[in-house]
């Protein structure tokens, strides 16, 4: 008979296996009877994912795979009261394997959980077995291990896609800390996506706010990002070659009269970067019923780019005033970042 490592030996061990304080994560899913999802500390962190299944007995088997890829295990019953510090003597045995027992530690007033980076035959033998037989203060059960082997890779995915999220979420934060510090000219090297992502941090975000949704929303409007004003919303995308404000507007009112079910009028004219001599392409267009009975009005400004094509930045609002005063705000804080030494 061997034993569980005792998480009671460094209490950092016990602290990663505080499940009941995470906060769950946006990561759900589920396997046969096994419910499973992501964890993260109170301090957005990720912890784990993790898996329960729903037995009958009124005592859950539980799963954990740690960031760190030490496997845990859980018992889960509603009516305990254990108290916190607390350790339990646990036997577990499944199919004919031999019996392993060790000390599980309170994680919460219900859960106990212990570690199983000692014991990777375990961790095969759940996978595997067909009936996990665990002993305790709470006497002996029996758990059905039927599609464990499912759950357990559906858990596994999980933390792989919770750690690529977050390797994105540092890349991402990074390559945003290096946009930050872009100005002058070299504004006019990004990408829409990243040119307009620079233009609005320095906008006030109660006023130009991109959406949790931005990736549907980007969707949604084939833009390179989206971003919320008042009552109307903005975005950016890029357009092929230089054009003239007429052959911008031909071409828009083409674009946008399908979705106009009222009278669409378009203007076009050019407008000078504040503080600098640039001419800027600028069209506007109303539509005095969208479908819905409402108008709406978008006004557009084509800023140059160093590929030689230009960056189309629309803000779009309930009235001709909202998406000229964005439009405005959104270009002068572009000639701001430019003018920067």
């Amino acid at each position: 008979m061997t034993a569980f490592r005792s998480m009671a030996m460094a209490s950092a061990i016990a602290a990663t296996l505080m499940l009941a304080a995470a906060v769950p994560a946006a990561a759900k899913f589920k396997s046969g009877i096994w419910e499973g999802d992501a964890y993260i500390s109170k301090e957005g962190k990720f912890q784990r994912c993790a898996i329960v299944g729903d037995y009958k007995s009124g005592t859950d088997l539980g799963f954990g795979l740690a960031a760190s890829g030490v496997y845990e295990v859980y018992l889960i019953d509603k009516t305990w009261a254990l108290e916190a510090g607390q350790a339990a003597k646990v036997t577990i045995k499944v199919d004919d394997r031999p019996e392993i027992s060790g000390a599980f530690q309170v994680v919460s007033k219900d859960t106990l959980g212990t570690l199983l980076q000692d014991h990777p035959e375990l961790v095969q033998a759940f996978k595997a077995g067909n009936v996990a037989t665990i002993s305790g203060f709470f006497g002996t059960l029996k758990f059905p291990l039927t599609g464990t082997a499912k759950a357990f890779a559906a858990m596994e995915d999980c933390v792989k896609q919770v750690k690529a999220g977050v390797r994105d979420g540092k890349k991402l934060a990074e390559a945003r800390e290096k946009i930050a510090k872009v100005h002058g000219q070299e504004l006019f090297k990004l990408q829409p996506q990243a040119f307009a992502w620079r233009v609005l941090k320095d906008l006030p975000e109660n006023q130009f706010a991109i959406p949790n949704d931005v990736e549907q929303a980007m969707k949604r409007w084939n833009a390179a990002l989206v971003w919320r004003i008042e009552r109307g919303l903005g975005l950016v995308q890029s357009v092929g070659g230089k054009h003239s404000e007429e052959e911008l507007r031909v071409e828009l009112t083409k674009l946008k009269s399908p979705s106009c079910s009222g009278t669409l009028t378009s203007e076009a004219d050019l407008r000078l970067m504040p503080g600098d001599d640039t001419v800027l392409p600028h069209v506007e267009l109303s539509c005095t019923d969208v479908g819905n009975g409402n108008p709406a009005y978008e006004v557009l400004t084509f800023f140059p780019h160093a590929s030689g094509n230009m960056i189309a930045v629309s803000h779009i609002g309930e009235t001709l005033d909202i998406a000229r005063a964005a439009d405005n705000t959104f270009l002068n804080q572009v000639a701001v970042i430019a003018g920067q030494k």
